[in-house]
């Protein structure tokens, strides 16, 4: 199930304060080119094609798109002015951060690179990627959903344009509901009533609400209680998840563990162990990505049973963050080259391509406009559990982007780990002693 692995990638090693700190700084803020390096290893051919290097992560259903989009640009756009893009394959986010530092060093990265959003930042600041206001057309920007742009910006200027984004959103089994009596068609919307049906769940032995400490849920969870586990300020200086929004919601959670019916993953292999639990009706509410919704729909079909989506519940508001890629170009990149990479980007992330990006791949319908399209109608009529992504939006936020994020998040969550093993009163002390490891960290990046 892809968004677990993702998250784990970006929380194990994608943004570690040490290892991209480091990274970065062996660089160095990058120069300009000189005569005898242009800033790419891509060159134009003999008959004077631009060509360009592209680099994309995962593979099934993304590896497709990406492809798929990288032909239909050749095609098209491509064959009338001149510019041939060559896709390649990098791995997972961390593979290909790792990779991106080792050719900027050796003069040999690609021209376009997908990112994940919580990269923009530390990127930027050391001179790999650059600006690229200028090629991007404002009307274009403001029709992405503002919450897929503040990953985007760096200190107000514009170094990515929202690909591949994403969301949490809530999942349940409608088939397990309707077997507990409950309103299958009714969406669990505040944190009572995920109490009141995991409550009723247990009466058919199964879990209600399934969960393992997860620092895009245990973000969500944070925010719909009014908080904010690193501050709201993206750029995350100091851990805020020791204060009363962020201990209520764990408090909340422990007693869910104790007194109603929730069902905690614990361990190094949580992740997999809810997955599992879900495919197999042993939970019937748990909290995964708006990405993975095709994949969530092909297990219930295989398993015979339905599921249903809705918003991340609130029990003060609604608010969630996002997740997924950017596009964004190397900063070495010039003139004609420039230009045409930027050909490239808007492409990819245009009305049309934003529309079979996201039927293909399940990640978010990144444009407003395009809910008036008529393949997104036909779809959603068919398939209404991809709205509630799209309805979402209005509510969704950047994710953090601290060097050191990935660091500090593990603090975190391995605090919520121990609290759900522990007492509800030994929360607060556990909290404030996993905020003193990971300011430090914060603070240094």
């Amino acid at each position: 199930m892809r968004t677990f692995t993702r998250r784990q990638f970006l929380l194990n090693s994608l943004l570690g304060a040490g290892a991209l700190t480091a990274g970065l700084t062996g660089c160095g803020n990058v120069s300009a080119p000189t005569a005898a390096n242009n800033g790419s290893a891509s060159q134009a051919s003999s008959d004077g094609t631009i060509e360009l290097k592209y680099w994309y992560c995962w593979t099934d259903k993304i590896k497709e798109n990406n492809e798929e989009r990288v032909k239909e640009f050749n095609d098209s756009v491509g064959k009338d002015k001149g510019i041939h893009v060559t896709a390649e394959y990098q791995g997972s986010y961390d593979d290909l951060n790792a990779k991106l530092k080792t050719a900027f060093t050796a003069n040999e990265e690609p021209d376009v690179s997908v990112m994940v959003i919580n990269s923009t930042q530390a990127f930027a600041d050391g001179g790999m990627i650059q600006k690229v206001d200028d090629l991007i057309d404002a009307s274009d920007v403001s029709d992405f959903w503002p919450g897929l742009m503040d990953n985007c910006k760096v200190n107000g200027d514009l170094y990515g344009v929202p690909y591949l984004r994403s969301t949490p959103v809530l999942y349940y089994n409608k088939s397990l509901f309707e077997k507990a009596g409950l309103d299958s068609n009714t969406v669990p919307a505040t944190w009572d009533d995920m109490v009141r049906a995991s409550d009723a769940l247990k009466s058919v032995g199964v879990g209600g609400f399934g969960f393992y400490s997860y620092i895009w849920m245990l973000t969500a969870l944070n925010y719909c209680n009014g908080g904010a586990p690193f501050g709201d300020d993206l750029s995350a200086k100091t851990c805020t998840f020791n204060e009363a929004p962020a201990v209520e919601m764990a408090k909340w959670l422990k007693d869910g563990v104790d007194n109603h019916n929730f069902a905690f993953a614990g361990g190094s292999n949580g992740s997999d162990t809810l997955k599992t639990n879900a495919a197999n009706q042993k939970v019937a509410m748990w909290v995964s990505s708006t990405a993975d919704l095709t994949n969530y729909l092909d297990l219930a079909n295989q398993g015979g049973y339905e599921i249903g989506v809705g918003f991340i519940p609130k029990n003060v508001q609604n608010k969630v963050p996002t997740g997924g890629c950017n596009l964004v170009m190397t900063s070495r990149l010039q003139d004609d080259r420039r230009s045409a990479a930027g050909e490239f980007i808007n492409f990819m992330t245009s009305r049309d391509a934003a529309v079979k990006n996201h039927l293909k791949t399940g990640y978010l319908l990144t444009r407003q406009s395009d809910k008036d399209d008529d393949r997104i109608k036909e779809a959603y009529a068919k398939t209404p559990e991809y709205q509630v992504a799209f309805d979402q939006m209005q509510y969704a936020i950047g994710d953090y982007m601290n060097a050191g994020y990935a660091e500090a998040s593990k603090d975190y969550t391995d605090a919520i780990e121990k609290a759900m093993g522990s007492s509800a009163d030994q929360i607060q002390s556990i909290l404030d002693d996993a905020k003193a490891k990971a300011d430090p960290v914060l603070a240094g990046n």
